[in-house]
C-alpha cells in the first residue's frame, strides 16, 4: 500500500505544482477597490464582470504568494541534463585543483539579498 501511495505521488505532486504556477501567472487580472488597485491571478471569464470580497481578496492574496527564481527553473532544466551526460560518461571524473600557495589580496563578492 505504502508503494503504491508513493507511486501516485510521484506523479500528482509534480503534476500539483506546475499546475499551480500555472493558474497564478497564467490569469492574472486587476480590480479597483476604493481607489486601491488590487492584481492577482485566478481563472475567470473575460466576457463577464465579476467582483471579490473583502474575505475573498484575502484568501486569493494567501494562495498567490509564491516565488519562482530563475534559478530554480534553470535547475531543473540542467540537472537532468548533467544526469544524463554522466550517464553517458561513466568513468569521467569532477577534478577539483586547490592552490596550496595563496598569494596577494583574497577578494569575495558582497553578500546579496533579493526579496
Amino acid at each position: 500500500m505504502k508503494r503504491l501511495l508513493l507511486r501516485i505521488l510521484k506523479y500528482f505532486l509534480p503534476a500539483l505544482f506546475i499546475s499551480y504556477v500555472g493558474l497564478v501567472s497564467l490569469f492574472v487580472h486587476s480590480h479597483v477597490v476604493n481607489g486601491v488597485t488590487i492584481v492577482h491571478s485566478h481563472p475567470f471569464n473575460k466576457d463577464v464582470e465579476h467582483t471579490h470580497s473583502s474575505a475573498e481578496f484575502q484568501l486569493i492574496n494567501h494562495l498567490s504568494q509564491i516565488w519562482v527564481t530563475g534559478a530554480i527553473v534553470l535547475s531543473l532544466l540542467v540537472t537532468p541534463l548533467l544526469l544524463f551526460f554522466l550517464e553517458l560518461l561513466p568513468d569521467a571524473r569532477l577534478q577539483v585543483i586547490v592552490s596550496s600557495r595563496l598569494t596577494g589580496i583574497q577578494l569575495r563578492a558582497p553578500p546579496s539579498y533579493s526579496l
